[in-house]
C-alpha cells in the first residue's frame, strides 16, 4: 500500500451509497435495550426514528435505553457515520491491516480470544483550506449554507467529514468486558456458520472526539487480507493515512461519511493549537504533524510558535492503554 493522491482516489469508489446503507443496517444485530440478537427473535429489530442507528426489539427496551441513548442520538449523526465507516468495504482493508500489523497476525493461527483496539474518530472540515484557517487562527473559513451558497460565519454550517485520528491496540485483557466478549462470540459464531472459520474476529471500540459516545463493532479479517498486507507492506500510520485519503477524496459522499460540523468539532481543532491537553486535541495534533497533506500548515504552526516563544513546540504524550 502506498499513499495516493486524492484525484486518483476519487475515481476508485465501486460502491454506491445504497450499498453502504444496506451494509450499515446489517451491522446492527443486538437490541440496544436488552441485548438480544436479532436472529433469536421472531421479528426484525426496529430502529430509532431519529438517528436510524440504535435498534430495539420493543418499545419497552427503547424507553429503558433512552437515558443512555439520548446524549448521542442527535450528535450530528455520529453513530450513523461510525457505522458507515464500518460498512465501507474499501475502508475495512486499511483498518484490517492495522490489526494485522499491531498484533503480528501474518503468520499466526486463528486466535481463540478477542483481539481488541480503540479507534478514535472526529469530524473535520472537508475543505483542507478551511481546516488550515481554523487551525492557524486565520478566520473561520468558508461555510456552506443549505442552499449551497458560500458565506462567512461562526462555523455552524461547515461541511465536515469523518476522519480517523488514532488506532490504539489494547493488550490488557482486563479492558475486555463481558459485553465485549458477547459481541465477539456472536461474530465468531456468525463467521463459523457462514463457512469463514479461517477469518480472524476482532473488536473495535470507536470513540468520537466529543467524548459523548463510543460504539463497539466487530470485524472479520480474512486470510486474503493477511496476504495483501504481506505483499504491500506498510505501517499502522500509513494505513490510517490511506483510509483518511479515501474519505477525503469522496467528494460525492458515496461513503456517507460527511456531515455538518458542530461547534464542539471546531473546538477540538482550536484546542489542538492553543491547549492540547485533551485526548482528542492531542490525537488531532499528532495526526496533523504526521500526514503529508497537513505538512504545510503544521510547519507554519511550528515556525509561528517557535518565533513567539523561543521554544519548538512538542506534542504531549498520550497514554490510552
Amino acid at each position: 500500500m502506498r499513499p495516493l493522491e486524492d484525484e486518483a482516489l476519487s475515481m476508485a469508489f465501486p460502491w454506491s451509497s445504497k450499498t453502504v446503507r444496506s451494509r450499515r443496517k446489517a451491522l446492527t444485530i443486538f437490541c440496544c435495550g436488552c441485548g438480544q440478537r436479532e436472529d433469536t427473535l421472531d421479528r426484525p429489530l426496529r430502529y430509532c426514528s431519529m438517528c436510524q442507528v440504535a435498534s430495539y426489539c420493543s418499545k419497552e427496551c427503547q424507553k429503558s435505553d433512552w437515558p443512555e441513548h439520548k446524549p448521542i442520538c442527535g450528535a450530528a449523526g455520529i453513530p450513523k457515520l461510525i457505522k458507515s465507516l464500518m460498512a465501507n468495504p474499501d475502508l475495512l482493508v486499511p483498518l484490517g491491516g492495522c490489526f494485522i500489523l499491531a498484533f503480528d497476525l501474518i503468520d499466526c493461527a486463528r486466535c481463540s480470544e478477542p483481539l481488541f483496539a480503540r479507534l478514535d474518530v472526529a469530524l473535520e472540515p472537508s475543505d483542507i483550506f478551511n481546516c488550515a484557517k481554523i487551525f492557524l487562527g486565520l478566520g473561520e473559513g468558508t461555510l456552506a449554507s443549505r442552499s449551497g451558497s458560500k458565506k462567512a460565519g461562526k462555523g455552524k454550517n461547515y461541511d465536515g467529514m469523518l476522519q480517523v485520528n488514532a488506532f490504539t491496540p489494547i493488550t490488557n485483557p482486563k479492558r475486555i468486558t463481558d459485553s465485549h466478549r458477547v459481541v465477539w462470540q456472536c461474530e465468531r459464531a456468525k463467521a463459523d456458520a457462514a463457512g469463514y472459520r479461517a477469518n480472524e474476529v476482532v473488536l473495535m471500540d470507536i470513540f468520537h472526539a466529543d467524548g459523548q459516545m463510543s460504539m463497539t463493532i466487530p470485524m472479520q479479517l480474512s486470510p486474503g487480507l493477511k496476504d495483501l498486507t504481506t505483499r504491500d507492506p506498510c505501517t499502522i500510520e500509513t494505513s490510517i493515512q490511506i483510509l483518511n485519503a479515501y474519505i477525503r477524496a469522496d467528494r460525492k459522499n458515496k461513503m456517507l461519511l460527511r456531515a455538518q460540523m458542530r461547534p464542539a468539532d471546531l473546538q477540538v481543532i482550536r484546542d489542538a493549537v492553543t491547549d492540547p491537553k485533551t485526548a482528542p486535541a492531542i490525537m488531532l495534533l499528532t495526526k496533523i504533524s504526521r500526514e503529508p497533506i497537513y505538512q504545510p500548515m503544521y510547519q507554519v504552526f511550528v515556525e509561528a510558535r517557535t518565533a513567539a516563544t523561543g521554544v519548538v513546540p512538542s506534542i504531549p504524550v498520550l497514554n490510552l492503554l
